[in-house]
């Protein structure tokens, strides 16, 4: 399978840091990964772009990398109706 940084737990929120807002991006699957920026788009790229970085120092280590955290339907399923 092509490798796919896109597939990864990634979120982006909107954060109240020091009286100031801004959008936190972190990945579920790597708790080394934080960034902070002024807007959705950079945090998204950056991100991605640790990602990438982090695969490509896995790959000419010749390290293991982690795969995307799988996450079935029903784990949706079951969340969204617990706010019923």
């Amino acid at each position: 399978m092509k490798f796919d940084p896109e597939a990864y737990s990634i979120t982006i929120r909107k954060e109240e840091i020091d009286d100031e807002i801004l959008y936190v991006g972190r990945v579920a699957e790597f708790s080394n990964i934080s960034v902070y920026e002024e807007d959705f788009v950079t945090a998204r790229n950056l991100v991605i772009d640790a990602i990438q970085t982090l695969k490509k120092i896995a790959d000419e280590t010749h390290k293991d990398f982690p795969p995307p955290y799988l996450a079935t339907s029903n784990e949706f399923l079951e969340r969204a109706s617990s706010f019923r």
